[in-house]
């Protein structure tokens, strides 16, 4: 007699998949005057360097990370 193996969980419905990003572009704007809010890519990843630049504290490598986040916030915004 063979037992059959199951992988792992069963797949979670779509209606419950969360957008990690976009809970969390909510809760900063949230909390943000309107002035301040996240409204493009470019300043998604400026949040996002700032963001490397706290856990540099305690990560010293997350500077490379930061630096990520600079060139590609320059890269998507062009001029303003």
């Amino acid at each position: 007699m063979k037992k059959e193996l199951t992988a792992g969980t069963k797949s979670i419905p779509a209606a419950h998949e969360m957008n990690f990003a976009g809970k969390l572009r909510e809760l900063v704007n949230r909390t943000l005057p309107s002035e301040c809010q996240i409204q493009t890519t470019q300043d998604a990843w400026y949040v996002g360097a700032i963001g490397a630049l706290c856990v540099t504290f305690l990560f010293p490598p997350a500077v490379a990370a930061a630096a990520y986040c600079v060139y590609r916030a320059k890269k998507e915004g062009g001029g303003r």
